[in-house]
Protein backbone atom coordinates (compact mmCIF):
# COMPACT_ATOMS: atom_id res chain seq x y z
CA UNK A 1 0.00 0.00 0.00
CA UNK A 2 1.05 3.74 -0.28
CA UNK A 3 1.66 6.35 2.18
CA UNK A 4 0.19 9.13 -0.23
CA UNK A 5 -1.53 11.41 1.64
CA UNK A 6 -4.27 12.47 -1.14
CA UNK A 7 -5.02 16.07 -0.01
CA UNK A 8 -7.98 17.68 -0.28
CA UNK A 9 -10.21 17.95 -3.20
CA UNK A 10 -10.65 21.65 -4.50
CA UNK A 11 -14.43 21.66 -4.30
CA UNK A 12 -17.07 19.48 -4.37
CA UNK A 13 -19.78 19.32 -7.23
CA UNK A 14 -23.10 18.42 -6.97
CA UNK A 15 -22.79 14.72 -9.02
CA UNK A 16 -19.86 12.92 -10.05
CA UNK A 17 -19.78 10.77 -13.01
CA UNK A 18 -17.53 7.51 -12.88
CA UNK A 19 -17.60 5.37 -16.30
CA UNK A 20 -16.27 2.29 -17.76
CA UNK A 21 -15.01 2.55 -21.06
CA UNK A 22 -14.51 -0.25 -23.33
CA UNK A 23 -18.82 -0.94 -24.68
CA UNK A 24 -20.01 2.04 -22.45
CA UNK A 25 -18.40 5.04 -23.42
CA UNK A 26 -16.43 3.41 -26.01
CA UNK A 27 -18.01 1.66 -28.99
CA UNK A 28 -17.55 -2.10 -28.15
CA UNK A 29 -16.40 -2.66 -32.04
CA UNK A 30 -15.15 0.93 -33.30
CA UNK A 31 -13.89 2.03 -29.97
CA UNK A 32 -15.84 5.24 -31.22
CA UNK A 33 -17.11 7.87 -28.45
CA UNK A 34 -18.60 10.29 -31.10
CA UNK A 35 -22.46 10.21 -29.90
CA UNK A 36 -20.88 11.34 -26.54
CA UNK A 37 -19.86 13.88 -27.00
CA UNK A 38 -22.52 16.08 -26.40
CA UNK A 39 -23.42 14.60 -22.92
CA UNK A 40 -19.53 14.97 -21.65
CA UNK A 41 -19.30 18.66 -23.25
CA UNK A 42 -22.70 19.65 -20.85
CA UNK A 43 -20.46 17.51 -18.04
CA UNK A 44 -17.77 19.94 -18.46
CA UNK A 45 -19.84 23.27 -18.79
CA UNK A 46 -21.39 22.04 -15.09
CA UNK A 47 -18.37 21.46 -13.37
CA UNK A 48 -19.57 17.56 -13.30
CA UNK A 49 -16.13 15.56 -13.26
CA UNK A 50 -16.00 12.69 -15.46
CA UNK A 51 -13.99 10.19 -13.82
CA UNK A 52 -12.35 7.04 -15.98
CA UNK A 53 -12.85 3.96 -14.28
CA UNK A 54 -11.16 1.25 -16.39
CA UNK A 55 -9.59 -2.52 -17.02
CA UNK A 56 -7.01 -0.59 -18.85
CA UNK A 57 -3.16 0.94 -17.70
CA UNK A 58 -2.28 4.24 -17.46
CA UNK A 59 -0.01 4.48 -20.25
CA UNK A 60 -3.29 3.53 -22.42
CA UNK A 61 -4.98 6.11 -21.15
CA UNK A 62 -2.75 9.16 -21.85
CA UNK A 63 -4.03 9.19 -26.08
CA UNK A 64 -7.62 8.75 -24.60
CA UNK A 65 -7.74 11.33 -22.16
CA UNK A 66 -6.16 13.71 -24.18
CA UNK A 67 -8.61 13.25 -26.74
CA UNK A 68 -11.41 13.41 -24.28
CA UNK A 69 -9.95 16.80 -23.01
CA UNK A 70 -10.02 14.70 -19.58
CA UNK A 71 -8.36 16.21 -16.95
CA UNK A 72 -10.36 14.74 -14.37
CA UNK A 73 -9.41 11.75 -11.48
CA UNK A 74 -9.63 8.44 -13.10
CA UNK A 75 -9.08 4.85 -11.88
CA UNK A 76 -6.84 1.96 -14.06
CA UNK A 77 -6.03 -1.49 -13.81
CA UNK A 78 -9.87 -2.36 -12.27
CA UNK A 79 -9.58 -0.82 -9.25
CA UNK A 80 -6.03 -0.98 -8.55
CA UNK A 81 -4.86 2.65 -8.30
CA UNK A 82 -6.27 5.55 -8.64
CA UNK A 83 -4.20 9.01 -10.42
CA UNK A 84 -5.59 12.34 -8.80
CA UNK A 85 -4.54 15.86 -11.37
CA UNK A 86 -2.97 18.61 -9.34
CA UNK A 87 -5.81 20.88 -11.09
CA UNK A 88 -8.20 18.85 -8.78
CA UNK A 89 -6.36 19.70 -5.07
CA UNK A 90 -7.39 22.54 -3.03
CA UNK A 91 -3.60 23.03 -2.65
CA UNK A 92 -2.55 22.78 -6.43
CA UNK A 93 -0.26 25.48 -6.29
CA UNK A 94 2.05 23.24 -4.10
CA UNK A 95 1.84 20.20 -6.44
CA UNK A 96 4.03 19.89 -9.72
CA UNK A 97 1.69 18.99 -13.10
CA UNK A 98 1.80 15.76 -12.56
CA UNK A 99 -0.81 13.38 -11.21
CA UNK A 100 -0.73 11.85 -7.49
CA UNK A 101 -0.90 8.12 -7.78
CA UNK A 102 -2.38 6.33 -5.01
CA UNK A 103 -1.87 2.06 -4.54
CA UNK A 104 -5.03 0.68 -3.81
CA UNK A 105 -4.11 -3.08 -4.79
CA UNK A 106 -1.10 -4.44 -4.99
CA UNK A 107 2.30 -4.07 -7.20
CA UNK A 108 2.84 -5.94 -10.25
CA UNK A 109 6.42 -7.13 -9.41
CA UNK A 110 4.84 -7.97 -5.87
CA UNK A 111 2.25 -10.35 -7.76
CA UNK A 112 5.03 -11.84 -10.59
CA UNK A 113 7.32 -12.90 -7.76
CA UNK A 114 4.37 -14.57 -5.69
CA UNK A 115 2.52 -16.39 -9.02
CA UNK A 116 5.68 -17.63 -10.24
CA UNK A 117 6.85 -18.86 -6.71
CA UNK A 118 3.58 -20.65 -7.45
CA UNK A 119 4.04 -21.91 -10.38
CA UNK A 120 7.14 -23.25 -9.40
CA UNK A 121 5.61 -24.98 -6.16
CA UNK A 122 2.87 -26.52 -7.79
CA UNK A 123 3.45 -27.23 -11.66
CA UNK A 124 0.29 -24.32 -12.72
CA UNK A 125 0.36 -24.25 -16.36
CA UNK A 126 -0.58 -20.48 -17.49
CA UNK A 127 1.40 -17.50 -19.52
CA UNK A 128 0.97 -14.21 -18.28
CA UNK A 129 1.95 -10.95 -20.47
CA UNK A 130 5.64 -11.51 -18.47
CA UNK A 131 6.02 -14.34 -19.88
CA UNK A 132 4.73 -13.28 -23.73
CA UNK A 133 6.92 -10.97 -26.37
CA UNK A 134 4.96 -8.39 -28.25
CA UNK A 135 3.78 -10.34 -30.80
CA UNK A 136 2.56 -13.08 -28.52
CA UNK A 137 0.27 -10.48 -26.92
CA UNK A 138 -1.04 -9.07 -30.40
CA UNK A 139 -1.63 -12.66 -31.21
CA UNK A 140 -3.99 -13.36 -28.26
CA UNK A 141 -5.28 -10.01 -27.84
CA UNK A 142 -5.76 -8.75 -31.63
CA UNK A 143 -4.18 -5.24 -30.64
CA UNK A 144 -1.85 -3.36 -32.78
CA UNK A 145 1.72 -3.22 -32.02
CA UNK A 146 1.57 -0.01 -30.49
CA UNK A 147 -1.55 -0.61 -28.66
CA UNK A 148 0.01 -4.13 -27.42
CA UNK A 149 2.91 -2.74 -26.15
CA UNK A 150 1.22 -0.14 -23.80
CA UNK A 151 -1.08 -2.82 -22.68
CA UNK A 152 1.99 -4.43 -21.31
CA UNK A 153 3.02 -1.39 -19.30
CA UNK A 154 1.11 -2.79 -16.64
CA UNK A 155 2.07 -1.55 -13.02
CA UNK A 156 -0.90 -3.31 -10.44
CA UNK A 157 -1.88 -6.61 -12.03
CA UNK A 158 -1.26 -9.19 -14.54
CA UNK A 159 -3.38 -11.14 -16.94
CA UNK A 160 -2.97 -14.70 -17.49
CA UNK A 161 -3.77 -17.08 -20.45
CA UNK A 162 -4.65 -20.06 -17.59
CA UNK A 163 -3.73 -23.42 -19.33
CA UNK A 164 -4.54 -25.67 -16.62
CA UNK A 165 -7.61 -27.39 -15.23
CA UNK A 166 -10.27 -25.47 -13.19
CA UNK A 167 -9.90 -27.45 -10.21
CA UNK A 168 -5.63 -26.30 -10.48
CA UNK A 169 -7.34 -22.55 -11.23
CA UNK A 170 -9.59 -22.85 -7.98
CA UNK A 171 -6.25 -23.90 -6.02
CA UNK A 172 -4.20 -21.35 -7.52
CA UNK A 173 -7.09 -18.72 -6.46
CA UNK A 174 -7.29 -20.36 -3.26
CA UNK A 175 -3.21 -19.82 -2.99
CA UNK A 176 -3.34 -15.83 -3.67
CA UNK A 177 -6.22 -14.97 -1.50
CA UNK A 178 -3.82 -16.03 1.29
CA UNK A 179 -1.77 -13.27 -0.09
CA UNK A 180 -4.46 -10.45 -0.30
CA UNK A 181 -4.53 -11.26 -4.04
CA UNK A 182 -7.90 -11.78 -6.11
CA UNK A 183 -8.83 -13.25 -9.44
CA UNK A 184 -11.17 -11.20 -12.20
CA UNK A 185 -12.03 -13.31 -15.26
CA UNK A 186 -12.32 -12.04 -17.78
CA UNK A 187 -13.12 -13.16 -21.85
CA UNK A 188 -9.97 -14.63 -22.53
CA UNK A 189 -7.67 -13.92 -19.78
CA UNK A 190 -7.92 -14.22 -15.78
CA UNK A 191 -5.89 -11.01 -13.85
CA UNK A 192 -3.77 -11.65 -11.01
CA UNK A 193 -4.93 -7.95 -8.92
CA UNK A 194 -4.96 -6.71 -5.24
CA UNK A 195 -7.91 -6.90 -3.37
CA UNK A 196 -9.71 -4.04 -4.77
CA UNK A 197 -12.31 -3.49 -7.47
CA UNK A 198 -13.96 -0.53 -9.33
CA UNK A 199 -17.00 -0.22 -6.70
CA UNK A 200 -14.08 0.00 -3.73
CA UNK A 201 -12.74 2.60 -5.57
CA UNK A 202 -16.19 4.63 -5.86
CA UNK A 203 -16.12 4.22 -2.54
CA UNK A 204 -12.58 5.75 -1.92
CA UNK A 205 -13.61 9.21 -3.71
CA UNK A 206 -17.15 9.00 -1.72
CA UNK A 207 -14.84 8.92 1.26
CA UNK A 208 -12.08 11.54 0.20
CA UNK A 209 -14.94 14.10 0.30
CA UNK A 210 -16.42 13.19 3.46
CA UNK A 211 -13.39 13.03 5.20
CA UNK A 212 -12.46 16.67 3.44
CA UNK A 213 -15.31 17.78 5.38
CA UNK A 214 -16.85 19.28 2.36
CA UNK A 215 -20.81 17.57 1.02
CA UNK A 216 -20.46 14.24 -0.85
CA UNK A 217 -21.20 14.15 -4.18
CA UNK A 218 -23.76 11.73 -5.50
CA UNK A 219 -22.40 8.91 -7.78
CA UNK A 220 -23.79 8.23 -11.57
CA UNK A 221 -21.57 4.81 -12.73
CA UNK A 222 -21.95 3.66 -15.95
CA UNK A 223 -21.00 0.47 -17.19
CA UNK A 224 -22.04 -2.88 -19.02
CA UNK A 225 -20.40 -5.98 -17.67
CA UNK A 226 -20.16 -8.01 -15.05
CA UNK A 227 -16.63 -6.10 -14.16
CA UNK A 228 -18.68 -3.19 -13.29
CA UNK A 229 -21.15 -4.45 -10.99
CA UNK A 230 -19.29 -3.61 -7.67
CA UNK A 231 -18.98 0.37 -9.00
CA UNK A 232 -22.54 -0.13 -9.94
CA UNK A 233 -23.89 -1.31 -6.90
CA UNK A 234 -21.47 1.26 -5.03
CA UNK A 235 -23.38 3.94 -6.73
CA UNK A 236 -26.39 6.64 -6.38
CA UNK A 237 -27.69 6.47 -9.60
CA UNK A 238 -26.47 3.16 -11.83
CA UNK A 239 -26.73 2.73 -15.38
CA UNK A 240 -26.18 -0.41 -17.46
CA UNK A 241 -25.18 0.47 -20.71
CA UNK A 242 -26.74 -2.08 -22.75
CA UNK A 243 -24.74 -4.20 -24.90
CA UNK A 244 -24.92 -5.94 -28.45
CA UNK A 245 -22.45 -8.97 -27.49
CA UNK A 246 -24.05 -9.95 -23.56
CA UNK A 247 -27.10 -9.62 -21.54
CA UNK A 248 -26.90 -6.71 -18.91
CA UNK A 249 -25.04 -8.05 -15.56
CA UNK A 250 -27.76 -8.53 -12.62
CA UNK A 251 -27.28 -6.12 -9.96
CA UNK A 252 -27.93 -6.36 -6.26
CA UNK A 253 -29.28 -2.78 -6.00
CA UNK A 254 -32.78 -2.33 -6.65
CA UNK A 255 -33.55 1.60 -6.94
CA UNK A 256 -32.08 4.31 -8.93
CA UNK A 257 -31.49 1.61 -11.77
CA UNK A 258 -31.39 2.22 -15.62
CA UNK A 259 -30.98 0.01 -18.39
CA UNK A 260 -30.44 1.96 -21.84
CA UNK A 261 -32.43 1.21 -24.75
CA UNK A 262 -29.04 2.03 -26.87
CA UNK A 263 -26.02 0.26 -26.69
CA UNK A 264 -22.12 1.65 -26.24
CA UNK A 265 -22.10 5.43 -26.36
CA UNK A 266 -25.28 6.12 -27.77
CA UNK A 267 -26.73 4.82 -24.30
CA UNK A 268 -24.26 6.13 -22.17
CA UNK A 269 -25.49 9.08 -23.61
CA UNK A 270 -29.08 9.25 -23.37
CA UNK A 271 -29.05 7.80 -20.09
CA UNK A 272 -26.72 11.02 -18.79
CA UNK A 273 -28.79 13.40 -20.55
CA UNK A 274 -31.71 12.09 -18.77
CA UNK A 275 -30.34 11.90 -15.22
CA UNK A 276 -28.78 16.28 -16.24
CA UNK A 277 -32.51 17.02 -17.05
CA UNK A 278 -34.04 15.38 -13.57
CA UNK A 279 -31.04 17.11 -11.67
CA UNK A 280 -31.48 20.32 -14.05
CA UNK A 281 -27.93 20.39 -14.51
Amino acid sequence: MSDFNPGHPAVSPPLIVMTDLDGTLLDHDTYSYAPAIPAMKRLQSAGIPLMLNTSKTAAELLALRTSLQNTDPYVVENGSALYLPASFLSDSSAQNSGDQVHILGAVRSEILSLIQKFRAEEKFLFTGFADMEVAEVIAYTGLSETEARLAMTREFSEPLIWQDSAHQLRKFEALIANHDLRLLRGGRFVHVIGAYDKGKCLQWFRNWFADSDLPVPRFVALGDSQNDVAMLNAADIAVIVRSSHHEPPDLEKQSAVIITEETGPQGWADALTRILDDERV
